[in-house]
């Protein structure tokens, strides 16, 4: 007699909201376009002495800002909808995994395949702290992105912002620094996204379940190892 493993699908649960999953992929697509026009603003290579060049670096500066103010409304909901939200309860039950030594135990374990992993929340304590410094890095480029805002467009929303950005750009040390740290906050992005990419994959297959296509559909399954006898017939 041997034992073969099988699997049997739970009950899936639903996960994210319909809010969550579209804020996901429009700071997803978002990130991507920042990236792609924050590299060009600091290389021109497309630009030449030529004014229609200069009118094509002015476009991409455009859509740079557009795309920024985009990200800093959906950074805002986002927050906003982490602790009044559908998802609420789940994402800050993460909290009670965060601050357990047990849980991070459980967690580090699980990706020695040493157990399986169990969490109260949506988050085991690993990914919460990694989430949580994307939001933080979200929230330092934008900052640092409003101050580069308000030294080119002096009136309307730059005019308002200006003397609070010129406080923090003091803070900082100076644009140069502010600079600085805007562009090292595109080499965060471009570090984090493999890694979750990989991450998510990973974690689809090796704790089967849905994390692949959760933030499709929103829902989320979990597979039950089973064991079942089988005549050996050598």
């Amino acid at each position: 007699m041997g034992q073969e493993e099988k699997y049997t699908s739970d009950h899936p649960d639903f996960v994210y909201s319909s809010a969550n999953r579209i804020l996901h992929w429009i700071r997803a697509l978002v990130v991507t376009g920042l990236i792609i026009t924050g590299f060009y603003i600091a290389d021109p290579f497309l630009t030449s002495d030529g004014s229609t060049d200069k009118l094509l670096y002015a476009t991409w500066t455009k859509w740079h800002l557009i795309i920024g103010f985009i990200l800093i409304a959906s950074g805002l909901l986002r927050i906003y909808l982490f602790f009044f939200g559908k998802d609420s309860e789940g994402e800050l039950r993460s909290l009670k995994d965060f601050f357990s030594i047990k849980s991070w135990m459980v967690q580090l374990k699980s990706y020695f395949f040493l157990g399986e992993l169990r969490k109260k929340g949506f988050y085991g304590p690993l990914q919460f702290l990694t989430y949580t410094a994307i939001m933080l890095l979200l929230i330092v480029s934008s900052i640092t992105g409003l101050v580069l805002y308000v030294h080119v467009y002096h009136q309307g929303l730059g005019g308002w912002l200006y003397d609070p950005m010129r406080a923090v750009e003091a803070w900082m040390g100076g644009l140069a620094t502010v600079r600085y740290i805007h562009h090292m906050a595109i080499w965060g992005f471009l570090i984090f996204i493999p890694i979750h990419i990989y991450m998510v994959i990973w974690s689809a297959i090796r704790f089967k379940h849905a994390a692949l296509d959760v933030m499709f559909t929103g829902y989320d399954y979990h597979l039950k190892k089973e064991k079942e006898n089988k005549e050996d017939n050598t």
